[in-house]
Formats: structure tokens, C-alpha cells, sequence
């Protein structure tokens, strides 16, 4: 069962009400009709596991339909867990300007540090904002007064403020998922859109990033824009309200993917159709989205110069690369993904032999069979993004490591990359440097893997997915969103006093 503490140490239970883009799950067309199949990823592992709210009754996932109201009216009974679920049907044309228009035309690419991909208009800002207040319309209806509120990423920046004027008085949570960029890409936004995003976020009582990085910058946006100040990465809202800024690293379900190694699934695919077809030959791997910020065609570059100066690899290395697919709605995307496969036929024409395909390439999913099977079987994990909030793929490669072999080289650019200090790690658009590590990394004797790996691990174990999930939970609990209590406490004149006696008495200052 899930419980919180409060300042008073005594346990108390709540119901929460989780909200984010995407429901837990999706209706998947088969010959035999249509399955319901959970969805992937750290958030929905941290949150489904989650115990029973108050009373043994369930908490409650908010999120936008992707499937009609006639299939969700026939399976809507078949979810079994301690979630109940609440669709937001968004009429199409504002969940297309708001999903694949402002969130991803212009709030993913400028947070990710592209800022020449922003297409901007003030038509799907004003879809954004509606697709925001009908959500928030459908969580006052069922708003219960003792409920927590946990709101999920950029495609709910408006949200915790729209619930403050709706009169809500709640504990508000906000995370981000994905960077928050530096104070001077985020002023390009248009003046009106930028305020009200900030505005928007400072509803909450609690917002969560994964880096110190993000959080200063939120920070430095929030006084140079809106001239709110902080005290101790608490900043004071007008409305006599503290919101308080922390750091919370997501992470992974580390016993799921280290008890994966022995999976019986997972030990046939890894040793029947991976080790046995690569034999006698090192695997370097590689899974992302189909994503612009994930540098995949820097990573193909790189993987060319390795191939031109080190030949003494050839015929002994493959590089399995996967690319999932995402949004091939926007153009750019299916863009990139012509561009990738342009790249591979050419690497693999340049240098194939009647034996030996340097790339092998698959756009597609994997099973988690398969993922893991992969993840155990490589040499090298080669996850080199542009820039990422975090990075899950780092940690669950360290994670599915059982035998503590294998090497992670990590773009330095990464969330993770804060954590994983014992991978290698590369400046991702840098081929030459990346190139030279895929040799040294490819060269790390079985030893210093292990050395590597442990560290790593032994980091993931103690911090993994329901940790983080009850470090932001158990804080939000407890922070007190009074301005009056959060700045009278920060330094009061007794305080002072006692530091100024300590530090004048102090033998070593």
C-alpha cells in the first residue's frame, strides 16, 4: 500500500489523480479483433504500481483518447489494477493543433535545443490552451477535496494554473520530462505565450525536473520574465503562494530488466538468434524513437569513420540498430527517417563483404523479449542523443546487465549521462571522438567492465522507478505552499544569530 508522511509524522492516504498525454494503454487491431496492450515506459511502471488510494479504493489516470468512444465504452471494464480511467475526448482538429502542432512543433523541438524546427502559430497556441481548460474541466468534475494531483510533461504546461482559477486548492504536482532549455532559447517564445506557460506551470505546488540544469534555467526564465524571486529554489507567486523547485532523476524498474537475464524468452532469442548468428563477432546496439533530438545520423557518421580508421574491425564488429517508430504525422520526422535509411544502404554498400553487412537495421518495435535479448547479448550500448531529459534506454541497458559485461557509451548531452559516470561518454556530434571510443570501448577488458558495471548498477538499485515516484509523492506531501511560513522559516532573525555565533566561534571557518 502507498502512504505519505506528513510534517507531523503521521501516515495518512490519499487518492491520486494522475495526468498525462496518453492513458496506460492502447486498442491494437488484430486478425481476432482488438486487444488492449499497456503501454511501455518508466512513467507507467512508477505509476501503476502504485498500492490502492484511501480506503482501498482506486486512484485515477486522466489522459487523451487516441481510440473512439465505442471501443472504449467496450473494453473500458477489462483494465484490472488499482486505476480507474478517465479519457479526455478532444474533438480532432484542437488535439491535432495542440498534440502535433504546439507541443511538438514548437515545445519539443525549442526545449530540445533546435530552435530552427520551431514552427509557430498563434492558432494551435490557442488550440493548446483550449485542449488544456477541456482537461481541467473534466478533473474538477471529479475533484475529490482531500485528492493529490500529478501532472505529467509539456503537453500540460497551462494545466496546474487553470486548476488555482477554478478554485482548486489541492496539492498540484508538475514534472517535466524533458529538458528545459536556458533562458535565452526560451525568450523567443512570443511574450504572451511565454507567460502564460511559466504562469501556467507555477500553479503547482511542486515541480520536478530531472537535472539541476533544468531546474536553473526554469528558475532564471521565471524572475527575468515574470520578476518573481526565489529563496532557497522556492519562488514566490502572487497569488501568496510558494511553488517549490526540486530535482528528482527519473529511472527504471531495475529488478524487472536485471531478472529479465534469465527470462527463458529472453536467453533463447539471445542465444539462438543473436549470439549464434553473430559469432565470433562483437555487437555494438542501438534502440531509439524515430526522433530528430536522438542523433541517429550522427551516430551512422560516426560508425563510418570508425569503419575507415579502424579496418582492422571489419568482418569482427556489427552494428544492430533499431528505430522505432513515432509522430510520422509531421513531416520532419518521416524526413528523417528517408535520411537514415539513405545512410545505412550507403555505409553498408561502401563496405559489405559476400559475408559480412556492417548495419544491420530494422525500423520497427521490439517485443521486451527482444529488447533484452539485445541488451544482454551486445558488447557496447552505443546511446548517443543530441539532448535528452534523461534517457531510460542508459538505464535499462545497465539495468539488464546480469553478468556485468557489456560497455554503455552515453552522449554527455544525456540526463543520464549526470549519473552514469562510469560510461563512456561523448560529445554525440563529434564524430571523430565517437568513432575513437567505439574502438577503446570495444578494446575494455572483461575486468574493467565489471568495475564499470557495478558502480553503475549498485547506483540504479537503490535509486530506481518507485523511488523516484515516492521521493516526488512524499515531497509533495509535505511541501507548505504558504508565502508567509516558506520565507519567515528560510532565515529567521534567531537563525541568524546562531549562525553568526557558530561561524565568529568557529575554529575552522
Amino acid at each position: 500500500m502507498f502512504v505519505f508522511g506528513n510534517e507531523n509524522n503521521k501516515w495518512i492516504m490519499r487518492r491520486i489523480i494522475n495526468i498525462s498525454y496518453r492513458l496506460p494503454f492502447s486498442f491494437v487491431k488484430t486478425d481476432s479483433g482488438v486487444d488492449v496492450r499497456q503501454s511501455a515506459g518508466g512513467l507507467v511502471s512508477a505509476v501503476l504500481q502504485m498500492g490502492p488510494a484511501a480506503g482501498g479504493g482506486k486512484n485515477l489516470w486522466v489522459g487523451c483518447a487516441d481510440f473512439s468512444k465505442e471501443e472504449w465504452g467496450l473494453f473500458k471494464s477489462s483494465e484490472d489494477d488499482n486505476f480507474d480511467y478517465l479519457p479526455v475526448f478532444l474533438p480532432k482538429k484542437t488535439n491535432a493543433d495542440f498534440y502535433y502542432g504546439f507541443s511538438n512543433s514548437v515545445i519539443w523541438p525549442l526545449f530540445h535545443y533546435f530552435p530552427s524546427f520551431v514552427e509557430y502559430s498563434e492558432k494551435q497556441f490557442g488550440e493548446y490552451r483550449r485542449a488544456n481548460e477541456i482537461v481541467c474541466e473534466k478533473i474538477v468534475e471529479v475533484l475529490r477535496d482531500d485528492d493529490i494531483i500529478w501532472v505529467h510533461d509539456y503537453h500540460f504546461f497551462m494545466l496546474p494554473d487553470l486548476l488555482r482559477k477554478k478554485g482548486v486548492q489541492n496539492r498540484i504536482g508538475f514534472f517535466l520530462h524533458i529538458p528545459f532549455p536556458s533562458y535565452e532559447l526560451f525568450r523567443v517564445l512570443p511574450k504572451n505565450c511565454k507567460e502564460l506557460l511559466l504562469k501556467g506551470i507555477l500553479g503547482a505546488d511542486l515541480v520536478g525536473f530531472h537535472a539541476n540544469d533544468y531546474a536553473l534555467h526554469f528558475i532564471r526564465s521565471v524572475k527575468m520574465l515574470l520578476g518573481y524571486q526565489h529563496t532557497l529554489w522556492q519562488i514566490e507567486c502572487p497569488d501568496n503562494r510558494v511553488c517549490k523547485i526540486d530535482v528528482f532523476p527519473i529511472s527504471t524498474d531495475f529488478k524487472k530488466f536485471n531478472s529479465a537475464y534469465d527470462d527463458p524468452g529472453v536467453v533463447q532469442i539471445r542465444e539462438n538468434e543473436i549470439r549464434n548468428v553473430y559469432k565470433n563477432r562483437k555487437v555494438i546496439f542501438s534502440v531509439d524513437r524515430l526522433d530528430y533530438t536522438k542523433g541517429v545520423l550522427y551516430r551512422l557518421k560516426s560508425f563510418e569513420y570508425f569503419l575507415k580508421q579502424y579496418p582492422q574491425w571489419h568482418e569482427k564488429v556489427v552494428f544492430i540498430m533499431v528505430v522505432v517508430p513515432s509522430r510520422d504525422a509531421i513531416q520532419k520526422y518521416w524526413e528523417r527517417r528517408k535520411d537514415i535509411e539513405h545512410t545505412v544502404s550507403r555505409i553498408n554498400g561502401l563496405y559489405s563483404k559476400l559475408t559480412w553487412q556492417p548495419i544491420n537495421y530494422k525500423y520497427g518495435s521490439l517485443s521486451f523479449e527482444e529488447l533484452c535479448a539485445l541488451y544482454t547479448a551486445c558488447n557496447v550500448a552505443l546511446i548517443t542523443p543530441i539532448r535528452d531529459g534523461m534517457n531510460l534506454v542508459a538505464k535499462e541497458f545497465i539495468a539488464s546487465r546480469k553478468d556485468e559485461q557489456g560497455v554503455l557509451i552515453l552522449s554527455e548531452t544525456a540526463g543520464a549521462s549526470h549519473e552514469l559516470g562510469e560510461a563512456v561518454l561523448i560529445n554525440p556530434i563529434d564524430t571523430v571522438e565517437c568513432a575513437d571510443k567505439i574502438d577503446f570501448a570495444l578494446n575494455i577488458p572483461p575486468d574493467e567492465q565489471r568495475r564499470r558495471m557495478r558502480d553503475m548498477q549498485y547506483l540504479l538499485r537503490d535509486n530506481d522507478i518507485n523511488k523516484w515516484r515516492d521521493n516526488f509523492l512524499g515531497e509533495l506531501t509535505n511541501v507548505d505552499g504558504d508565502i508567509t511560513k516558506a520565507v519567515t522559516t528560510s532565515l529567521t532573525p534567531e537563525k541568524m544569530n546562531a549562525i553568526l555565533a557558530q561561524f565568529t566561534g568557529a575554529a575552522k571557518r
